[in-house]
């Protein structure tokens, strides 16, 4: 996913891998590029110079470069079988035709498009090009001459690129017709019968539509194909198909020169007659020009061989006799003056140069050129493209520079639009070139160009500073370390820069200094982009360095192998020397190409043909004696020699055959034949091509060379021949020379026979080794000369010191074969062999040389050997002292090739391998780098070319990375893997490690520089896309595991030398932190596998000692984040981001950075660690843990912990625990099977989780999962040990967290009595006895270990404190029936096992903890505070909690709390609340004591001094003005509390008023206003909160005591109406109050007394009053008193007293016994009864309407008039009315639930009468039972509801009757709406439909009225239950709205307030809120 970045800002961590370079990115640009030349195309001759250059652009893009991109041919020539055709572009395009578009259709979008319209349009352009030539000239291509000779493009280029075109889209048969016409211009019939085939290919079905209906395309193909097929004479095809179905037309001559479509070209029918018309002997022969890259011999003999490779294959038809020309690049070399002078000059323009057909052309493919000399040179494309730049635009002005160096680029001859000068678009004129605008501007520009590059350089080294001072600092530190081992160090980080990156990249160095020469070839290598290199370096197959070390060094050793001679000879390389003059010579004549390959072997191999060295006295020698040829060369020279081996041979036989006619000749006629040296330097080169058949001959035949037996027979005939004819040649030589002294020319034939000996089968070794004894003593004899033949690599030397070295090999050869032999099965042997020679003992001598032979034969015996003594020893005085041989070895070893050396330690390691001792296997390892790195600084390197030694730096690195990866693996599986390393041994190593170092340094300077953009990006041509970065990430792997080794060499450096390093800690630190640093910010540091950075790891675990410790830390966590991603970073922005990928973080690495982790969170307050990125990383660290693995012991211990926890508190283990006496009888558990816990993981975890969920600001309940995980990880810790005190106080606080918020927010827990909180008390009381008991045994006496433990006696101090005090009253500490024990004396008993701890010793203990607490934080006054509290509760405790204890002092007590105030924090902002505990405590006690009598009342103004909430009030010396003074003090702190939280000091100030006058009303009343302002709303919501510092739970109580205090003042001050508020509200409110049943009960009992007292009703009345009432009677009359009393004027306080009642019991609802409220209920219905019941006789029956009745009002006081009448119409005593039907309960607000669904029936009249009753009814025979009369009670006070529609329907004799109600509506209560008036006597019986009154508050009651079965029936007062007391703004509308205690009662119209009441019975209170607003409003109305 793509990111912005800004423009002007570059990532120092930026890799190269992060630039785009995808292909739809590269393809985007390409097309680009096509649509630009596209234009410039259109645009016809005026642009096709920018036509021309835009094409060049394009096809110097990268997608040409794909592999893809290329045809099948050539995919086939360089991947041969690997490549599947099939799928090569499957990947990312689709298959099929592809659409070709015009100008004005959409653009190519897929590559094979692009490709396929590229190389169409450009071959379209080139021809244009052709054409618009012939126009200019007038001429046609018959008139200009053969084909491709005076054209400015030859015609088989664009022939080339349709052919590139139809391989990517061969369905355009368009593209067919036109390669045909080209086809025919060059002269190719079968190209253009088979592109004419092609227009017409296809199925049979198909060709025959084509063939009835052709177009005009096909029908022009198929007659041109027609008659070129007849032209060709091939009746066999004209009978087939598709020639047979076409009909001999002939196309009119106009039409078929339209149809042509090149009309230049001959029709592609006339191609035969063409070629028939000019015989092949009438064609001219042409002159083709070779054009050589470089101006090198290799290059030239590269592309001889190339011509001739290409004219044997038949790619190319030359014509006959053709010559070849040679066009060298331009160059100044000293013998040859100018460049190539005499080139022809049409060469240049002749050839087609274009860089992009180097795609399709072959390097050195030659291009004909025209014969004629003196013909005018034509103009080319290239012409119109150079006209401007002129002659010199090849030579670099003088103002450009390059940023760094680089290898020598050739000028390109590309003109960009920039380079070029002209605007984006084509429009406007020209303007004048890059190179005439600079040579006018290059005065002023200088300056101006200095100063830009300097500034740019300078940015460049800003960009750097940060790799620079990494390095510089590393190289620092690294030559310090290594300085104390006497080892040599990386040196100067800067002058090795300077070395790379300076202007001259050949200069000289410091002498010896290979690793700085190797360093520069690395980096030079990097920037070439070699694809040689690169292959080698990513190769995908491991190197054996078993298998293969054998080959080698047994190829070594027998001479196979290059030898190092040649290397380390002196003489100068040959460049380019001598070829101008091969060039003239060449183009000077007319030579075939086999010619100038032998004209060309003659200037390399004959004497005289190269210019001499100037100060070299043999002018005469050739290339190959007097230079040293590149590796190139040499194999350029090998394969024409053995190309054009019989054209060689033949050519100098002849003339050896001539010199010996004319010998014979000569001799015939008696003469002597004279002959020059210069006729005889033939002779020489027959020699050197003899001995260059024998060097590869003796390479090739080895069995291991790879080459075929074929090719080593047909090699070795070869040699025979060259043999026999150099033979043959030296003899004639000799013949004619007069000299009989044996030259340099007989010696190097007779060595090189002897050599040839060596390598022919079948010949005995004595006879090798007589041979080489006799050039010994030809040498000897001769003066003992040398002469090197340095391009030889088997006879490199000729001397006596190569014989004696030849000798030695022979006569070693059977030790070698023994050492390198496969089949070897003793590793002793071959130890005992290598060892001795590889690592000779220093100043000792082998008793027992090695068995060199390998035999134990007779030395006599034996043919000569290192040891034989010489024939004549006074030939050689040296050999009086004959080495032994294993001095010989020793001196051949010195010799030896680098090869050879390493193959004999891979050999020994192999040995000792397979002894399996991996000490001495490393030692190998280690003296092969060694090796490998020393031959960097051989001659034979430094001589090198340097691509040769780019190619032998890079495999020689790839070998050492193999053996670096062995040591690495070897060192981790054995820990005593150096034990074989003395001191040199390993200095040698590091010293070899170093110079490796510094090569690899070259790596990192190239990528700075890539960085900045000082080198352009790396391509590796014809490599994937990702070969650059796998070369880089290569390097960096090497890299980094070099420094690997360095580091573990350097530990067991410091190991042996100890007492170099004071501080070796240190310096391992140094060591890793700045090599992690220096690759880190170069974004390797986690290559290599993440090696280093695992080892960094381990090594940082046990660098505890470090001086540094900080550095330190921070440097382990970048590791920790490099490699698993975790920032454990106490500051983050020490982070840096090294671009490594993260690893998955496995248990045993988490187990091993549990201590560092730990201690990095030890520097974190434990508050704000939730917050951090650490936490996250404890997260994972513990995730990856995982579970521990469950054991018998760690169960046995947790079910101790558990027991223990559960058990009862013991008042002597807390006593004990003060004196540190307490522990737990648990199992010891190791370390290694608990590693977490043993570290004090689980303990982290726990205080994590445990200060997370304290520091958390909770408003509201919540999860409680962290104080459970907490708890958790506590007990793990404490199953692991029970002695960490810490542990053990943070699990109590744990437990005391989770009991606080148990009760913080509700008091069910307290009210249940919850075993919960039980258990949670005890479990922290149990942590903080043995807390207390581990600190006083183990804690230290730091300072925050002395403040820790100080906060442990704080916190257990409370928890005793609070324990004993309500809430929780003793409850911890009592013992349970299940947990007394049985003893067993003369009986067995059950009895406590201990005495519980009583609350005066509780208080006793607390404040002992206190003064702990004190002791250790003097300065908190939380400590004073409390341990005031407790000495006060003690102090006031009474004789019976004291006992024997003797009190403190009021003094003491008061001392506390003053101190507590004077500590106080001060004040910092207003927002900030004031503490104002310690202050209302020292009050409230002062006023106590001034109470008890204890203290004057001046002594306690005195002491109340200390508070400043008093300093301002006058001091008070009376007692009757003590009670003002405590007020004002208390009103002083109550406006401190700006919040309103601190309730105490209303409380106090309600008891100071009311406790002395308790029994006066107008003292009641204050109290009660007092406690109405803060505590207690109009709406009797209970406003107690819990200020900050209250203990939890505390507030409950004093919520509790504060309703009871409030509820006797209500009581006293006859307030029914707040009573019946308030008992509702506890109702509610069950879990807002402490003892919730219990307050309850004092308030239910407080109520009945009042309303007992309100109505003056006497106990007992109900007894008195139906004890002896007829059954009957009290049926009529209790119907009467019960449609009386529902009567909406009825008004009676008794009545009202019953409602009230009877709503108590229905609150109730069986909390409470209901006995006393039935007894109430029962006394009220009985005076009710007799005051107003008795006065309501029945009347006989009558059917005068019952309204009339109701229109006078009856009072309570006296008879109704109407009474009689009344009783006339109630029903007889024996039938139930509806009422009493549905009371089937006596208690319980069941009764009203059944009751409410039944409206109150009028009485029916004396016809509808039903006879019988109801069946569910029991009747009674006397009295009148409790039950019933409850029922009746209760139907008296309850509302009629709406009557429900009927589910039947009535009867059809019953008519349903409309009840008009006859009092007025504006008399009528809201409520009574919805019934009939009570009083009428008719109305709707059952099953008849009653209308309500036409309402729709009416309505909906109505029909809500059947919805309210199951809920409870609304009380008075309901809207006083709906509000939240926590809502302000309700309780401001509760307070608007003031509901009457009485609603049913009537009240005065004249009264100050007019409130209409509610139902009982109304379903729904909402709305009858609404009617009674209307009918209140129809009332007022009225």
């Amino acid at each position: 996913m793509s990111t912005f970045k800004s423009l002007n800002v570059e990532s120092d961590n930026e890799s190269e891998d992060e630039i785009d370079d995808t292909k739809e990115i590269q393809i985007e640009e390409a097309l680009k590029l096509y649509q630009a030349a596209l234009k410039f195309h259109s645009e016809g001759p005026k642009s096709y110079e920018q036509a021309a250059e835009a094409y060049k652009t394009l096809f110097e893009s990268e997608i040409f470069k794909y592999a893809e991109s290329l045809s099948e041919y050539r995919r086939h020539e360089l991947y041969g079988d690997t490549l599947e055709y099939d799928s090569i572009l499957q990947d990312d395009f689709e298959t099929g035709p592809v659409q070709l578009v015009g100008a004005t259709e959409s653009a190519p979008n897929t590559l094979p498009q692009i490709l396929h319209l590229s190389y169409k349009n450009y071959a379209q352009f080139m021809l244009e090009v052709i054409q618009y030539h012939l126009r200019q000239h007038n001429a046609t291509v018959q008139e200009q001459g053969p084909p491709a000779t005076t054209q400015p493009v030859a015609p088989d280029v664009p022939l080339r690129y349709f052919a590139e075109a139809l391989d990517k889209d061969d369905t355009d048969l368009d593209l067919w017709s036109r390669t045909a016409s080209v086809a025919a211009l060059v002269g190719s019939s079968r190209i253009t019968r088979f592109c004419l085939e092609a227009v017409l290919d296809g199925d049979d079905e198909g060709l025959e539509t084509i063939l009835r209906l052709p177009g005009l395309e096909e029908g022009f193909s198929g007659h041109q194909l027609r008659e070129l097929v007849e032209a060709l004479q091939d009746d066999l095809s004209q009978m087939q198909a598709p020639l047979s179905f076409l009909k001999r037309k002939k196309l009119p001559a106009a039409l078929t020169k339209r149809l042509n479509p090149y009309p230049f070209t001959p029709l592609p029918s006339e191609v035969a007659k063409a070629c028939s018309s000019q015989p092949l002997i009438g064609r001219s022969p042409a002159r083709f020009s070779l054009n050589p890259p470089n101006r090198e011999w290799a290059k030239v003999g590269e592309a001889i061989l190339h011509q001739y490779m290409t004219e044997q294959s038949g790619f190319i038809d030359l014509g006959p006799g053709p010559g070849i020309g040679l066009n060298l690049p331009p160059g100044d070399y000293g013998e040859d003056g100018a460049s190539n002078e005499s080139t022809p000059k049409d060469n240049t323009e002749e050839r087609v140069n274009d860089s992009h057909t180097s795609a399709l052309q072959p390097e050195g493919l030659a291009i004909p050129a025209e014969i004629p000399a003196d013909q005018a040179p034509q103009t080319t494309i290239e012409d119109i493209a150079m006209q401007e730049a002129g002659a010199d635009e090849v030579k670099r002005p003088d103002n450009e520079t390059t940023l760094a160096p680089g290898p020598v680029i050739v000028p390109s001859r590309k003109r960009s639009t920039d380079s070029a000068g002209l605007p984006e678009t084509a429009e406007g004129g020209r303007v004048r070139s890059k190179r005439i605008r600079a040579r006018e501007s290059i005065v002023e520009g200088t300056g101006a160009a200095d100063a830009a590059g300097s500034e740019l350089a300078k940015q460049m080294e800003d960009q750097l500073s940060n790799f620079t001072m990494a390095d510089q600092y590393l190289f620092e530190i690294m030559n310090d370390l290594l300085g104390k081992l006497d080892v040599k160090g990386l040196g100067s980080s800067k002058e090795l820069k300077d070395a790379l990156t300076g202007a001259q990249p050949d200069s000289p160095t410091i002498p010896g200094d290979g690793q700085t020469k190797a360093a520069r070839d690395l980096f030079t290598a990097l920037q070439a982009c070699s694809p040689k290199t690169a292959t080698v370096l990513l190769s995908g197959e491991t190197v054996d360095l078993g298998g293969m070390s054998r080959d080698a060094g047994l190829s070594a050793f027998l001479g196979y192998a290059k030898s190092g001679i040649s290397q380390a000879c002196t003489k100068p390389f040959l460049g380019g020397e001598g070829l101008s003059k091969f060039s003239r010579k060449v183009n000077s004549q007319w030579l075939s190409v086999k010619e100038v390959a032998f004209v060309w072997l003659e200037y390399l191999l004959l004497p005289g043909s190269s210019p001499a060295l100037k100060l070299s006295q043999h002018n005469n020698q050739s290339s190959y004696m007097q230079y040293r040829w590149p590796d190139d060369l040499k194999r350029q020279v090998v394969q024409v020699i053995v190309n054009l081996d019989d054209f060689i041979f033949q050519r100098l036989l002849d003339r050896v055959s001539q010199l010996d006619s004319q010998i014979l000749n000569a001799q015939s006629v008696g003469k002597i034949y004279k002959v020059k040296d210069d006729q005889l330097f033939f002779v020489e080169m027959i020699q050197t091509l003899f001995e260059l058949h024998l060097d590869i001959y003796s390479l090739i035949r080895h069995p291991n060379s790879g080459v075929d037996t074929t090719t080593q027979t047909i090699q070795r005939d070869r040699l025979e021949r060259w043999a026999a004819l150099a033979r043959d040649a030296l003899q004639l030589r000799s013949s004619v020379v007069g000299d009989a002294d044996l030259d340099e020319l007989t010696l190097r034939h007779i060595w090189a026979s002897a050599f040839h000996i060596s390598v022919c089968e079948d010949v005995p070794q004595e006879h090798i080794i007589y041979c080489i004894e006799d050039l010994k003593t030809i040498f000897i004899s001769l003066g003992e000369p040398t002469i090197e033949i340095q391009n030889n690599a088997v006879m490199p030397e000729l001397s006596i010191a190569a014989a004696d070295r030849e000798l030695a090999r022979i006569s070693m050869k059977d030790f070698f074969m023994r050492v390198f032999n496969h089949d070897e099965k003793d590793p002793v042997a071959v130890i005992e062999s290598l060892e001795p020679i590889l690592e000779p003992l220093e100043h000792t001598q082998l008793d027992v040389e090695p068995n060199i032979n390998g035999d134990d034969q007779d030395p006599s015996d034996s043919p000569p050997t290192l040891d034989s003594e010489p024939a004549d020893p006074a030939l050689d005085p040296r050999k009086l002292a004959q080495p032994s041989p294993f001095q010989e070895m020793k001196k051949f070893l010195d010799t030896a090739s680098v090869s050879l050396r390493l193959s004999m330690w891979q050999r020994l390691r192999e040995a000792y391998e397979a002894i399996e001792y991996p000490p001495k296997v490393v030692s190998c390892y280690l003296r092969s780098i060694e090796t490998l790195v020393a031959e960097f600084s051989n001659a034979a390197y430094e001589d090198a070319q340097e691509p040769d030694r780019h190619f032998m730096l890079i495999s020689r690195l790839r070998i050492i990375d193999e053996v670096l990866i062995k040591i690495l693996q070897l060192v981790k599986a054995e820990p005593n893997a150096f034990d074989c390393l003395d001191y040199e041994h390993l200095q040698s190593s590091m010293n070899a490690l170093v110079g490796l170092l510094r090569i690899m340094s070259a790596m990192n300077v190239y990528e700075d520089m890539l960085r900045v953009g000082q080198l352009p990006a790396p391509t590796y041509e014809g490599c994937p896309s990702g070969t650059a970065l796998g070369i880089t990430s290569k390097l960096h792997d090497m890299q980094l595991r070099a420094w690997i080794l360095q580091y573990l060499l350097l530990k067991e450096g410091i190991a042996q030398n100890s007492s170099a390093f004071p501080n070796p800690s240190d310096d391992k630190f140094e060591y890793l932190r700045h090599v992690h640093y220096a690759t880190g910010i170069r974004g390797f540091c986690h290559t290599a596998g993440k090696t280093f950075l695992r080892l960094v790891k381990d090594e940082l675990i046990h660098l505890n000692d470090v001086t540094d410790g900080n550095i330190r830390d921070t440097e382990f966590a970048q590791v920790l984040y490099d490699l698993y991603g975790l920032k454990t970073f106490t500051n983050m922005l020490d982070c840096m981001e090294f671009g490594s990928t993260n690893e998955v973080l496995d248990k045993r690495t988490a187990s091993q950075l549990l201590p560092f982790i730990m201690s990095q969170a030890q520097k974190i307050n434990i508050k704000d660690l939730p917050k951090t990125e650490l936490k996250i990383t404890i997260d994972k660290v513990h995730g990856a843990l995982g579970r521990p693995k469950a054991n018998d012991d760690m169960a046995l211990n947790r079910k101790v912990l558990t027991s223990y926890f559960k058990s009862p508190v013991n008042p002597v283990a807390l006593y004990r625990s003060l004196e540190g006496v307490g522990t737990l009888s648990t199992k010891y558990i190791s370390p290694k099977r608990a590693t977490a816990a043993s570290k004090g993981w689980y303990f982290l975890m726990g205080n994590i989780a445990l200060n997370k969920f304290r520091s958390q600001k909770r408003v509201v309940p919540g999860p409680t999962e962290d104080i459970n995980f907490a708890a958790a990880f506590f007990i793990q810790d404490l199953e692991y040990s029970t002695d960490r005190w810490e542990t053990w106080y943070r699990l109590a606080q744990a437990n005391d967290t989770q009991l606080e918020e148990a009760v913080s927010w509700t008091a069910e827990k307290l009210n249940n009595n919850s075993l919960e909180i039980l258990q949670f008390q005890r479990c922290a009381i149990h942590c903080y006895t043995m807390a207390v008991a581990c600190a006083v045994r183990d804690a230290d006496t730091s300072p925050q270990t002395v403040a820790k433990v100080s906060d442990m006696y704080t916190d257990f101090g409370n928890r005793i404190y609070s324990s004993s005090r309500q809430p929780f009253s003793m409850q911890a500490f009592s013992l349970k029936e299940t947990e007394q024990k049985y003893f067993s004396g003369q009986t067995v008993y059950q009895g406590a096992p201990f005495v519980s701890l009583r609350p005066y010793t509780a208080w006793k203990f607390a404040s002992v903890l206190f003064r702990r607490a004190i002791a250790g934080k003097p300065d908190k006054w939380w400590n004073y505070y409390m341990l005031g509290k407790c000495l006060w509760k003690m102090h006031h405790a009474d004789e019976v909690a004291r006992g024997n204890c003797k009190p403190p002092g009021y003094q003491e007590v008061v001392d506390a709390f003053v101190r507590a105030i004077e500590i106080l924090p001060e004040k910092k902002d207003n927002r900030r609340e004031p503490i104002l505990e310690p202050h209302y405590k020292l009050v409230s006690i002062v006023h106590k004591l001034v109470q008890h009598k204890e203290i004057e009342p001046e002594v306690g103004s005195e002491i109340l001094q200390n508070t400043p909430y008093a300093k301002n009030l006058s001091t008070c010396g009376d007692l009757d003005r003590w009670e003002g003074y405590i007020l004002d003090v208390l009103k002083s702190l109550r406006a401190a509390d700006k919040s309103g939280w601190h309730h105490r000091m209303t409380a106090r100030s309600a008891h100071v008023i009311y406790d002395d006058s308790s029994e006066e009303i107008y003292v009641a009343m204050a109290a009660k206003q007092e406690l109405s302002q803060q505590i207690f709303t109009k709406t009797m919501a209970v406003q107690v909160w819990k200020p900050e510092n209250e203990r939890p739970g505390r507030h409950f109580v004093y919520t509790s005591r504060y309703t009871r205090f409030f509820v006797k003042l209500l009581v006293q001050t006859g307030d029914r109406t707040n009573l019946e508020a308030l008992a509702k509200r506890v109702r509610k409110k069950p879990h807002e109050f402490f003892e919730h049943s219990k307050l309850w009960q004092e308030l239910c009992l407080a109520y009945l007394k009042l309303l007992r007292r309100v109505g003056k009703i006497p106990e007992g009345h109900e007894d008195a009053v139906f004890k002896s009432l007829n059954h009957d009677e009290f049926t009529a009359r209790s119907a009467m008193l019960e449609q009386w009393c529902q009567q909406a004027t009825t008004q009676n306080l008794i009545l009202d007293v019953l409602r009230d009642v009877i709503e108590l019991k229905r609150l109730n609802n069986g909390l409470m016994k209901s006995l006393l409220i039935d007894d109430l209920i029962g006394d009220a219905y009985a005076m009710m009864y007799a005051q107003i019941g008795l006065t309501l006789d029945p009347a006989p029956q009558s059917t005068k309407p019952t309204q009339q009745l109701q229109q006078q009002p009856v009072l309570p006081s006296q008879p109704h008039p109407a009474s009689t009448q009344l009783h006339q119409h109630q029903h007889p005593p024996n039938v139930m009315s509806l009422t009493s039907m549905m009371n089937t309960q006596m208690d319980g607000p069941a009764d009203a639930h059944q009751r409410d669904h039944y409206p109150q029936m009028p009485f029916p009249t004396e016809h509808q009468r039903a006879p019988h009753t109801d069946p569910t009814s029991r009747p009674r025979n006397k009295g009148v039972g409790r039950r019933e009369l409850q029922r009746k009670a209760e139907a008296a006070v309850t509302k009629p509801a709406a009557p429900a529609i009927p589910i039947r329907s009535p009867p059809s004799d019953i008519h349903p009757q409309v009840m008009i109600p006859a009092q007025p509506l504006a008399e009528r209560m809201p409520g009574d709406s919805m019934s009939a008036p009570p009083g009428t006597g008719t109305g709707p019986g059952p099953g008849q439909l009653q209308v309500p009154a036409p309402s729709a508050a009416a309505a909906a009651l109505a029909v809500g009225g059947a919805s309210v079965e199951s809920s409870a029936p609304a009380s008075m007062h309901d809207s006083a239950d709906d509000e939240s007391e926590l809502s302000e703004l309700e309780d401001v509308q509760d307070e608007v709205i003031v509901r009457p205690m009485f609603p049913n009662l009537m009240a005065n119209k004249t009264a100050e307030s007019s409130v209409v009441g509610s139902s009982a019975a109304t379903p729904e209170p909402v709305l009858e809120e609404k009617r009674e607003d209307g009918a209140d409003g129809a009332v007022r109305n009225e």
